[in-house]
């Protein structure tokens, strides 16, 4: 069966290292002996990099197969000063398009973002990743005991100065039996960190949802409740919805907004006029700690529903 995601596109950083001297021919083969002897067999945790205009990308993999699945990913090294986007790239930007149909051997698969940071160039405001990123993929095997053929077409954005419209064929095998990747492990499980998980009681949550019309355009009011020492201008917002609908990026109440009712403010512009019922997530960060709640808003009544509430309002 084949899987396909499709996204609207801390941190890994890219460092340059100075190599010493190129060995001698007897030290070079001893060496080269030590790696044969020593090295573990059936590893293939990384598959070649992909370069890019302002950076590369690569598939990285735990390693063996756990829990019935492969803990995978996406990693992005960025050049200084370039930016890629997440799901939803704000005003401005082309999000990730990640396709796995190409894959063999692959039930199903789950693509995660971790929080990524406002960009602001003067223009328009964007949501980013700088100088690199990893979005962790957790695969499920359609026949456990067979590798998985990891096949993925990806396009992106990545700015500078300007943008310039990305794209790649990464492949790598995952095998049920091959050994633990630890430095992949490492860089999965430090983005899946970083991947928002539903609010708690503890957390600053958004309490209230206003659906207005400002003239002719749909916008929505955000108040937030914090925990006692947080002040709401410690938190930052932001919001997606399915990758066929473009959202903008939340901004922070100004007092020259009459008619705004709440912290922060959301337009809803640019959205289909027969969709009835809008599908929200909200990711709120404050420090390194990220948490999301889901709505359903009805753009007619302006009834909000949020899924799975995170405490009694």
């Amino acid at each position: 069966m084949a899987a396909k995601i499709s996204y609207c596109i801390p941190m890994q950083t890219s460092h340059r290292f100075h190599l010493p001297p190129f060995p001698t021919l007897p030290v070079l083969a001893l060496a080269l002996a030590q790696l044969i002897l020593f090295a573990p067999t059936a590893i293939s945790g990384t598959s070649g990099w992909s370069r890019f205009e302002g950076g590369a990308v690569r598939l990285i993999s735990s390693g063996p197969l756990t829990d019935g699945r492969y803990d995978a990913g996406i990693e992005f090294v960025l050049d200084p000063g370039w930016h890629t986007y997440w799901e939803n790239a704000g005003e401005a930007g082309i999000p990730p398009q990640v396709d796995l149909a190409p894959s063999g051997n692959l039930a199903d698969a789950r693509l995660q973002f971790p929080y990524p940071e406002r960009y602001d160039d003067g223009f328009s405001v964007s949501n980013v990743y700088k100088n690199g990123i990893v979005l962790p993929l957790a695969l499920r095997p359609e026949r456990p005991e067979d590798p998985v053929q990891l096949e993925i077409d990806l396009a992106f954005g990545n700015c500078k100065d300007v943008c310039v419209p990305a794209s790649a064929r990464l492949s790598l095998t995952l095998d049920p039996t091959e050994a633990e990747d630890r430095t992949s492990h490492r860089a999965i499980a430090r983005a899946r960190a970083d991947v928002p998980m539903p609010a708690q009681a503890t957390d600053a949550v958004v309490s209230r949802l206003f659906l207005r019309k400002d003239g002719k355009q749909e916008k929505l009011d955000l108040s937030l409740s914090v925990p006692a020492g947080m002040d709401v201008d410690d938190v930052e917002i932001f919001a997606s919805a399915p990758q066929d609908l473009s959202l903008g990026v939340p901004r922070r109440t100004k007092p020259e907004w009459k008619q705004a009712t709440g912290d922060w403010v959301l337009s809803l512009g640019g959205l289909p006029e027969d969709l009835a019922v809008l599908p929200l997530r909200l990711v709120l960060v404050a420090g390194r700690h990220a948490v999301e709640q889901r709505f359903d808003i009805n753009r007619a009544t302006g009834a909000i529903t949020e899924i799975h509430p995170a405490r009694p309002r």
